[in-house]
């Protein structure tokens, strides 16, 4: 953690919700005017508090936030675990998930974004209590392929170079483009229609050319994207944060 940020956990904090969830505060020197988010993936509520600034006074000012906090932590969806018989989002479709005991490996049955989609199927093995880690595989897996794939056709296209195509997991962007041309995606994409996907891999290649969101990497995203642009942006907007639900791997 850079030396400008400090984290204060403190007893006489505010909590706030039906968990009685902890305030964090975070002092950070480059901020220039308290700041709240709660988080939609996990319900965290974190306070960010310029370096000088009192922490009484911004303990009470988030309190005065308590009406819009709580309003936050009651519009995040429970979390999904990924059991058999559960229904997921799946590129836009749907797929259920099913467990085989005597399987290896996975198969997906069905087409569950195809022309008349319904009735598409993942089917896994294992032991039961690795189903949900066994179906974070095949999701991520699957998000990574399709991933690479579509960044590099974009890329050559251009044509620019690309690095390392990688998934993770993080709570506020869905993609990243580093300096030296490697790009990691959020693997939840996945489950979000293809439009959105798609919409995300042209504004990290466009990165490639324009690492700033000047007029040209507009003007590229653009091109790379065409329709796409405004309907994933219009669909991350509307749904993105219902996408942390899923996942967990045991029931809260």
């Amino acid at each position: 953690m850079p030396a400008s940020w400090k984290t204060i956990f403190s007893r006489a904090e505010p909590r706030f919700g039906p968990a009685d969830t902890p305030l964090r505060i975070v002092r950070n020197a480059r901020a220039r005017a308290l700041r709240l988010r709660v988080d939609p993936r996990d319900g965290s509520i974190r306070l960010t508090v310029p370096a000088r600034a009192s922490l009484r006074a911004a303990c009470a000012w988030a309190e005065s936030q308590r009406d819009w906090i709580e309003a936050q932590l009651a519009a995040i969806p429970a979390p999904c675990v990924f059991v058999p018989g559960a229904t997921i989002p799946f590129r836009g479709g749907s797929l259920l998930l099913v467990h085989v005991p005597g399987r290896r490996g996975a198969r997906m049955t069905g087409d569950p974004v195809g022309d008349q989609p319904g009735g598409a199927q993942l089917e896994l093995g294992g032991p039961d209590d690795m189903f949900a880690a066994a179906v974070m595989r095949w999701l991520r897996r699957e998000a990574l392929n399709l991933l690479d794939a579509e960044t590099r056709l974009l890329a050559a296209g251009i044509p620019v170079a690309v690095g390392r195509v990688g998934v993770g997991d993080p709570r506020t962007r869905w993609g990243s483009c580093s300096a030296d041309g490697d790009i990691r995606y959020s693997w939840r994409l996945i489950l979000a229609p293809d439009a959105v996907r798609r919409s995300v891999v042209a504004h990290e290649v466009a990165h490639r050319l324009h690492m700033d969101h000047g007029p040209g990497f507009r003007a590229l995203e653009a091109r790379l994207a065409g329709p796409d642009l405004s309907a994933g942006r219009d669909w991350l907007r509307r749904h993105g944060a219902a996408l942390h639900r899923w996942g967990a791997l045991r029931r809260a």
